[in-house]
This record gives structure tokens, sequence and C-alpha cells, in this order.
């Protein structure tokens, strides 16, 4: 069958415009489905000693091997780019949740395997930076930004906690 010019240029346009999904979103890795529309990231950041980068990374994966193990997402594991200007870090971990970060604490908390990883880790940085995100999602269709629970009171504009 010949497929008219006009028809394969709709498609693959229409193609196109389709987002595109990690193959660990696909999955489910690495994070906690939001039920509505405010998530938590949680990101942290590895700074490698001199030469140790390739073990920072070795124990971010036993700790996020650790995490499912005790029933908590993996998480996603990002590496410094060769491209880069020098001044990120070697290692980033990232997860997001929904409102079930408190549990995820916990649960590390109470995790001896989880502990020791961490004294590994410390042993090979030269710095660490941990930032709580939170992110509103926007609806495409509606045109729709969710609204914060509270306002400030003076200017109006909604506070970022």
């Amino acid at each position: 069958m010949k497929l008219p010019r006009r028809t394969f240029l709709h498609l693959a346009a229409g193609t196109a415009a389709l987002p595109i999904a990690s193959p660990a979103a696909v999955r489910g890795e690495g994070t906690i489905t939001p039920t509505g529309a405010i998530r938590i990231v949680e990101r942290t950041q590895y700074y490698a000693k001199p030469g140790l980068a390739a073990e920072v990374l070795d124990i971010r994966r036993k700790a996020s091997a650790v995490r499912v193990s005790i029933g908590l997402p993996a998480g996603e594991i990002l590496i410094k780019h060769p491209g880069g200007d020098g001044s990120e870090p070697d290692v980033v971990w990232q997860c997001t949740f929904a409102d079930l970060r408190d549990a995820d604490l916990a649960a590390r908390a109470a995790s001896a395997e989880f502990e020791s990883v961490r004294v590994q880790m410390r042993k090979l940085y030269a710095r660490f930076e941990r930032q709580v995100l939170r992110s509103h999602l926007f609806n495409c269709l509606s045109g729709y930004w969710p609204e914060p629970a509270t306002r400030h009171s003076k200017t109006g504009h909604s506070p970022i906690k």
C-alpha cells in the first residue's frame, strides 16, 4: 500500500509530538507515582575525592540495591557528563515522591545495611549536597497550574517551601 506524502507527514508529526518516557519511568523505577499535583523530589549530589568517582558510583549503586531490598524504589542515578564545565557533581541520585518521603526516610533510618553503605560513602566524597524540591505538575490540556495551599499575605505570591 502506498501512503500519500501528506498522510505520512501528518502521521510523522503526530508521532514526534508524543511524550517520551524513560525506560525507568515505564517500569516504574525511581519514582513513587504522585497522586496529586505536587511532587517532592529528593536529589543528592556527590563530589568525589580525587580519583574516587568510580567508587562513589559503585557505592551509590549499592545504596540503590539496598533501597530495593527494604521495599523502597531504587531512584535514578546520574553521572557527570564529559562535556560539562567541571563544576558538576560526579554522581547524582534522585527520587520522586508524592507524599511518602517521611516513610522513605524512616525505612532508611531503620536499616543497618543502609547505614553501613552511608558510612562507606562518607569516606569517598569531598562534598555532599542534598536538595528537597517541590514540583507542581502542569496540566497541558487545560492549561491549569495547581494552586498551593497557602499564599503570602503581603504580596499575594505563593511561597515555595
